[in-house]
């Protein structure tokens, strides 16, 4: 139920800036997307950034003011965890989570002057392949992560020339991707934030972003006689 709504609701804002853009303006801007990820999970008792990944798709930007716009979204994002064995602290553990999944961000665009802009919005992505390797063996089976994750960003970006630009983007989950057991639900927090973000793994991830606009002609006036 909640990602139908969700649905409905990304649709219907879609198809209202769509159709209330003013005719002197481009209706909409496509903007093909290349990025690079440094992930790691919250809760799987390791810290760092260390796995790699690759991100990338389109996005579909409407104006809604002169400094306000909106960017709708479809992109494959690699997530997941990586930690290596630390011999010299006795540490023989190793692990590798790969997390794939295909996402939907919305997000409001703020141009803070011509070069500079910030974004921030939630994204809804649907997991479609993963697997989870721990020394050498393969667990995968007995991970049952959530088929879809619930994520908030916030992205800081320049343009560098022309049409093309770079953004610097967090993404972190505010639902679990995998829920912990009961017994460990059991475990009381007296700091309420720690409550919340403590029932389950979360996604953390940092994304460098290359980006390129393309913009619709638009079409000519007819000529009056």
């Amino acid at each position: 139920m909640k990602l139908t709504r969700l649905t409905y609701l990304i649709a219907f804002v879609s198809l209202n800036f769509f159709c209330n853009a003013q005719s002197t303006e481009p209706v909409f801007i496509f903007k093909p997307v290349l990025g690079m990820t440094a992930c790691q999970i919250h809760g799987d008792n390791a810290s760092g950034y260390n796995k790699p990944g690759l991100t990338g798709g389109i996005m579909v930007n409407s104006r809604l003011s002169k400094k306000l716009s909106l960017d709708l979204g479809i992109i494959y994002s690699q997530k997941g965890a990586w930690k290596n064995q630390n011999p010299k602290n006795g540490d023989y553990t190793f692990f590798r989570i790969n997390i794939d999944y295909i996402e939907l961000p919305l997000l409001l665009n703020l141009k803070a002057n011509s070069k500079y802009f910030i974004t921030l919005g939630p994204s809804l992505a649907y997991l479609f392949n993963y697997n989870v390797n721990i020394n050498g063996i393969d667990y995968g089976y007995l991970y049952h992560f959530n088929k879809f994750e619930y994520s908030v960003n916030f992205g800081l970006g320049r343009r560098i020339k022309g049409k093309w630009l770079v953004e610097v983007r967090t993404n972190n989950s505010f639902l679990p991707i995998l829920n912990y057991g009961q017994t460990a639900n059991l475990v009381f927090y007296p700091n309420p934030v720690a409550r919340f973000f403590n029932k389950g793994l979360y996604n953390n991830i940092l994304s460098a972003y290359i980006i390129y606009e393309i913009h619709p002609k638009k079409k000519s006036e007819p000529v009056v006689q």
